[in-house]
């Protein structure tokens, strides 16, 4: 069904720039897009880091909520401020759009049958660490997936993998799921010429050596203990070592245990631990390959941003990677578990350097005509109007 013309859309999430995060990250940029198209673009979120209630930030107006307590409580309050936010304010917008399927989807997916307002729902991360893989794992999970099944919401995911599941598995007959894509501001990540890449290396305190880049939040499943053990590996195996760096940009709990893996390794002259950096563009900039071992991942925002860089990927066959990435084209795959294939990988990318660059290049043609985020706003406005 087309519901017409969208004039504004109001945006649900549990947390909101400048609180970052890579659904928070997409959501913000994906309404300052819509903003720019004309759209009325407004926030409902929590009040985190003694952020004003209210602001608004590149045309995006921002309300956020003081919450009581913690745990269920939280989020039992968090809900019906939304809920009841959503059904006083019914008149305000003409959508609704929910970044992730927690607690909050609940109480948007109840207003909007309340409402007769159209709300979406995107689900975020990788299979298995994604909200539904999470919520089948708790009773109130459960209960919200249950309440999901009658409330049939439409579901934006952002791999076929995770497509295939819901809409196959028959596990979850309420929901529609709806294959989307997350975008990447592709006129402020653009790659540099041949000297800038050299200058770029300089302005971060590399020599020109082939730089390894992994960006992203420093947890498990990310797998980078790992890569760098393989990567010591090779460095042993190798007579004349090879000019190369590894550089992992972010912060999390993983942080510790990779600094003691540096250390005992004896790899600091190889591998950098830059920590967390708000401006990653001087990175990207400087990077020849992006690395991303990670056993689950959606659609990883820094892999679309080196991409658009004009970087090549060096990526698991997971996911939203094996969407983006085709093998020998714009990237390398490879199985996450299997070390002996993310070493030739690395063997691939030593030994024929100039066909990194040809597949950054590659990479950057390939965000450019699918996922800029010029093309995803298109998308997002067609979705909105039923289409």
């Amino acid at each position: 069904m087309n519901t017409g013309k969208i004039n504004s859309v109001l945006m649900v999430g549990q947390t909101f720039y400048p609180v970052l995060g890579g659904a928070e990250k997409q959501a913000f940029e994906l309404s300052k897009a819509l903003v720019s198209r004309g759209v009325k673009v407004s926030v409902i979120t929590r009040r985190v880091e003694n952020l004003p209630a209210l602001e608004t930030i590149s045309g995006v107006k921002i309300e956020r909520f003081g919450v009581a307590g913690s745990g269920a409580l939280d989020s039992l309050v968090f809900m019906l401020r939304v809920f009841f936010y959503m059904v006083t304010h019914a008149a305000q917008y003409d959508v609704a759009h929910v970044h992730l399927a927690s607690s909050p989807a609940v109480a948007a997916l109840a207003a909007g049958w309340f409402t007769g307002k159209r709300t979406l729902v995107k689900l975020g991360r990788g299979r298995g660490l994604d909200e539904i893989s999470l919520s089948q794992k708790t009773f109130f999970g459960r209960l919200k997936l249950k309440f999901f099944s009658l409330s049939r919401p439409e579901v934006l995911v952002l791999s076929s993998e995770a497509y295939d599941w819901l809409k196959n598995s028959g596990e979850f007959p309420g929901l529609r799921p709806r294959l989307f894509r997350n975008g990447v501001d592709t006129g402020r990540y653009t790659p540099p010429l041949y000297h800038e890449k050299i200058s770029a290396k300089t302005a971060v305190g590399l020599d020109n050596d082939l730089v390894f880049l992994s960006v992203g939040r420093l947890v498990p499943e990310k797998r980078l203990r790992e890569f760098i053990e393989v990567w010591a590996e090779l460095l042993a195996e190798e007579l004349t070592k090879p000019k190369m760096r590894l550089v992992i940009v972010g912060s999390g709990p993983e942080e510790g245990n990779l600094k003691n893996a540096v250390e005992k390794m004896g790899l600091r002259s190889s591998v950098l631990l830059a920590g967390a950096r708000a401006d990653l563009l001087p990175y990207y900039r400087a990077a020849d390959v992006f690395v991303l071992p990670s056993l689950t991942e959606g659609m990883s925002n820094s892999m679309l941003e080196a991409m658009s860089c004009g970087v090549a990927i060096m990526a698991g066959r997971v996911d939203g990677a094996k969407d983006v990435v085709t093998d020998g084209e714009n990237g390398y795959l490879f199985d996450p578990l299997n070390r002996a294939e993310i070493k030739a990988c690395l063997r691939r990318c030593i030994e024929e350097r100039s066909a990194a660059g040809k597949m950054g290049e590659r990479a950057r043609k390939t965000v450019v005509e699918k996922y800029s985020m010029a093309r995803v706003a298109d998308e997002v406005m067609k979705i909105y109007q039923g289409e």
